[in-house]
């Protein structure tokens, strides 16, 4: 039975280690990056993307992780946040809730890829009229 909740720590690297240490966040702003070893203690390298279509690091002396931690995809199936430097368990992901927020991710980021895309294309056409604009007659 997996407590209630417990305690990670985190260490901000430019860099993730070779080897992970049980109970760090690992955090690479460098990189927009974070991981950890699943905290079930199974031992798998968990890595979340940072980021609009990752998760999302706060940071106030304690760190917190949002949304979930769902390992649907590992043979521990643990789920779990990572609120205030404490680990809180949830209900195991099954099958069908791995899917879906499998799915909810690369809609996340085909969506930012797509707003980036236009947004990109956006400032070109802007850029060029202002160099238009711009030109000597």
């Amino acid at each position: 039975m997996k407590p209630s909740s417990r305690h990670i720590g985190h260490a901000f690297v430019d860099v993730l280690p070779n080897a992970l240490t049980a109970d760090t966040l690992y955090i690479s702003g460098a990189h927009n990056v974070a991981a950890h070893l699943c905290c079930c203690g199974c031992g798998a390298e968990v890595i979340t993307p940072l980021g609009p279509a990752g998760w999302s690091l706060q940071y106030d002396g304690r760190v917190s992780l949002y949304p979930s931690i769902g390992n649907g995809a590992l043979a521990c199936r643990s789920h779990y946040v990572i609120r205030t430097s404490q680990v809180r368990w949830l209900k195991a992901m099954g099958t069908i809730q791995h899917e879906r927020a499998h799915q909810q991710d690369k809609q996340a980021a085909h969506d930012l890829l797509s707003t980036s895309h236009r947004t990109s294309l956006a400032t070109r056409v802007i850029e060029y009229l202002a160099r238009l604009g711009t030109r000597k007659r």
